[in-house]
Parts: structure tokens; sequence; C-alpha cells
């Protein structure tokens, strides 16, 4: 037996019992302004990743846990950017609905005469097409109507031989929402300096994503590498997932006690258990507790 295999059942029931004291203690805290709602459904899709990683950790599939995790750590950086620039959240919020716009207006621009079948078997038309684009635009916020309107240089959203050329200019050219902008979103984090600072350690957002980020959009890419051979869970593959979840979570702790009020006492019983988490995992993988 190969001694440096580490036991994924013991480190999924671990890592859960951490993940599900953190989650308890998110959902604790008080989100009382539409940006602070904005964040808290960030996080818990980085929470929602991570549960799912950790399952795949358990049945052994090392490299879809990796896919899920990539995932996780955009929204970290999603997160951290909003969080530092609560400017930026309205655009985000409005951009996010102006999405859902531009995917319906390319299914109408992808359809051709008569009708056409989407991917779950149901058929439509121009006209049907036309009609769902418009209820999309109908129940979005007016800010992001009117933004969305200025930035085309019309003045009603109607199809029609006149808007189309705009329309689609806009959606297929111009827009690309901030919330895919990871590179920037980046490189303006850093250049105000932005670092994580706790009792124990300092680090930069560049600590969670680099190098994570590249490694896991390569399997996620389908790298013949990373797919062409069995990947057992060892210290090595242990210690990168370890890394990940626990510097995600402190750094999501520590960038929120800037905003949200963490002085309640129902906290603690939650702080405690992943505290004691955080020990039995160092000791799975390292055959010792860590100093702290």
């Amino acid at each position: 037996m190969n001694d440096n295999l580490i036991d994924n059942i013991a480190f999924y029931n671990e890592m859960n019992d951490l993940l599900l004291c953190f989650n308890a203690i998110i959902n604790l805290l008080k989100y009382d302004t539409k940006e602070l709602i904005a964040l808290y459904a960030l996080i818990q899709k980085i929470i929602s990743n991570a549960y799912s990683a950790n399952i795949l950790i358990k049945e052994g599939q090392i490299n879809e846990a990796k896919i899920l995790l990539r995932s996780a750590t955009e929204t970290v950086i999603l997160v951290t950017y909003l969080s530092k620039f609560q400017d930026k959240i309205n655009d985000y919020l409005d951009e996010s609905q102006i999405l859902k716009v531009k995917n319906m207006f390319i299914t109408y621009k992808m359809l051709r005469d008569g009708e056409v079948i989407d991917e779950n078997g149901r058929t439509g038309t121009k006209v049907e097409a036309v009609q769902e684009i418009k209820k999309n635009f109908d129940i979005i916020t007016d800010s992001a109507k009117t933004k969305l309107l200025k930035a085309i240089g019309i003045d009603d959203f109607v199809i029609s031989d006149i808007n189309y050329e705009k329309i689609d200019k806009y959606f297929t050219k111009k827009f690309r929402p901030v919330f895919f902008k990871y590179k920037d979103m980046y490189e303006e984090l850093d250049r105000i300096d932005f670092k994580i600072k706790d009792d124990k350690e300092e680090f930069s957002l560049k600590d969670i994503v680099y190098g994570f980020y590249n490694d896991s959009s390569q399997i996620a890419h389908g790298c013949f590498m990373d797919w062409n051979r069995k990947i057992e869970f060892n210290k090595q593959e242990a210690t990168y997932m370890f890394h990940f979840f626990i510097k995600t979570t402190l750094f999501l702790r520590v960038l929120l006690n800037d905003t949200i009020n963490f002085d309640n006492k129902q906290i603690i019983p939650y702080v405690r258990k992943m505290k004691q988490a955080n020990i039995n995992l160092e000791k799975l993988i390292y055959g010792k507790e860590l100093n702290h």
C-alpha cells in the first residue's frame, strides 16, 4: 500500500464539517443592504461549489473536483472585487439582467426560416422568440433598461429591421459584463495593493488564485495529460485541496469582517468546530497538528 495516499473519505468528513460550520456562520450574518444581499448570493455559490467538489473528492473524482473549485475561484475574485469596489455592484446587477436579454436575442439570431428545435426538444418560431425577448426586457430593473437602451442607442427595445443591426452589434461585439473580466478585476485589486490580514498571516488574492486557477482551467479545457492518467488522492493532492478550502474560508471571513458585524454569540460554537476540523485535517494530511 502507498503510504503517501490520503483517506479521501476521512478528508471528506472533516471538510464537510468545516464547510457546514462555515455555511452556518455565513447564514447567521445580517445582510441588510442590496450590496450585501448580492455578496451573500455569490458566497453561497462558492460554498455550493466547495460542497460539490468535496463530494467528488469522496468519490475519487479529483479532476472534476478541481473544475468545480475553478468556478469557486472565479467567484472569490468577483466577491473580493465587489466588496472593495462596492460602487460596481449596481453595474454587476444590471449586467446580470441584461445578459438574460442577450441570451434570448442570440437564440432569435440563430433562428432560420420556419421553426427551430431547442436542446429540450421544444419548437419555437421567430415570433415567439421576439415575444420572449420583450418579456425578458420588461422584467429587468429600470436602471438596467436605461443602461441597455443608452448603450445600444435606441429609445425602445423593439426587434425591428431598423434596430436589429444596432442590437446585434452591441450584444456580439461590445457587451462583456464586468463579472466575466477576471483578469481586469484581479489587476485592479493588485493596483490598490489589496491584501487580507489575519491574526496569524497576511496574503493576497494571488495566493489563492495564482497557479490553482491555471491548473484547474487546463483540466476544464480537457488537457490530455490531466485526463489520460489516474489521479490518486495522495498527500500532494490533499494538501492542494486543503489549502484552497482553508484559504478561501479564511479569505471570505476576514473580507466580510470589514463589512458585516460578526459580534454574534451564536457564531462561537461554529468557529470552535471549524478549528477542530482544521486540526483534524492537518493530522490526516501531515500526521500532526501544525503550529497555530
